[in-house]
């Protein structure tokens, strides 16, 4: 996917994204597949097979409609889809039908949401952007079987730090009611907020998301020093990105006292070499835990499940996370409409 300033929007149009051919092609078992929608949807046979892939195809062109429109803004920094849509279309148990469930029958996911991870440099603009979002849902509708208002996510990023902010508004009116139900929600106006909402940095990693625009290549740490400018409390963990190339990626993640929420387990397709610089932090897996002190590092192969039980409450906990291997399936955690 082209990460100019310019999306192609007909890519999407009569092509899977580049990483998805070999994906597909192990869920299916279809070797010969070259990644052309119009070509796969005359060949499904099966109706809701059809519908299904044709919502996915529509669903992705809408998404690079929104994206093409955010670009104009300087605020916007970068763009990502992720969710079920950046994913290539897999095979599920008919959600329909309990008997061709019984019988094993598996048809292909149709998505629902439409979720964008967008980092802002300055949130001046969620006004117009929320007016935007609507004017393209609303245009589209008619011709996009199951597209709805609710149906599109605009998350925001702080762009210098990365932290998540909340969501794009839906409502024309901010704050929508005299007294709103969650605290903060509406500061900015159009910045919604949910109440015990968590966003799983999982979600946006790059086995799980497809980057649709970069206003600049990465994000820069403001100094070259892993141990520079430390906060001492945070919300959730601050996650940096200092390399992020093909095949590797190299994060700092700064923890002051987080863990994974209850029966949350990370899952993730890469290989990932972990090691504490500074502060404690208890990693849990399934048949073990450990307790990692300064120096101490870890191996994670994909797809081992582990969690974060704990980290210091004394001091900040610095990590050096390097992802590293070939791309496998891709999972998230984006909260439905």
């Amino acid at each position: 996917m082209t990460k100019s300033a310019k999306i192609e929007l007909t890519y999407a149009h009569w092509r899977f994204f580049p990483s998805w051919t070999e994906n597909f092609e192990k869920e299916t078992g279809d070797g010969s597949f070259d990644g052309n929608w119009n070509r796969l949807i005359r060949q499904t046979k099966d109706t809701d097979d059809k519908n299904a892939l044709k919502r996915h195809q529509s669903f992705i062109a809408v998404a690079l409609m929104l994206a093409e429109r955010l670009t104009e803004y300087p605020a916007v920094e970068r763009i990502s889809l992720f969710g079920s849509l950046a994913k290539p279309p897999v095979l599920e148990p008919h959600p329909y039908s309990k008997r061709l469930r019984e019988r094993g029958v598996h048809i292909f996911h149709s998505p629902k949401d439409i979720d964008l991870a967008i980092w802002f440099s300055s949130l001046d603009n969620l006004g117009a952007i929320r007016k935007m979002m609507t004017k393209i849902v609303a245009d589209m509708a008619e011709q996009t079987s199951g597209l709805c208002d609710g149906s599109v996510e605009l998350f925001v990023f702080d762009h210098q730090s990365g932290k998540y902010l909340g969501r794009v508004c839906h409502f024309s009116k901010c704050p929508r009611y005299a007294n709103c139900p969650t605290q903060g929600c509406g500061t900015p106006k159009y910045l919604k907020t949910k109440k015990d909402f968590v966003f799983y940095p999982d979600a946006i990693s790059r086995v799980n998301s497809e980057i649709l625009f970069e206003r600049t290549p990465t994000v820069d740490l403001p100094n070259t020093n892993l141990f520079s400018e430390l906060p001492s409390n945070l919300p959730e963990e601050l996650i940096e990105k200092l390399v992020d190339a093909p095949d590797i990626r190299i994060e700092r993640i700064v923890s002051t006292g987080q863990a994974s929420p209850p029966g949350f387990w990370y899952d993730q397709a890469e290989s990932e070499w972990v090691v504490v610089l500074r502060g404690e932090a208890v990693l849990a897996f399934e048949d073990e835990t450990r307790i990692l002190k300064p120096g101490d590092y870890v191996l994670i192969p994909p797809h081992r499940k582990h969690r974060i039980n704990a980290t210091s409450l004394t001091e900040p906990t610095v990590w050096l996370a390097v992802f590293f291997g070939k791309k496998k399936k891709a999972r998230s955690n984006p909260e439905n409409c």
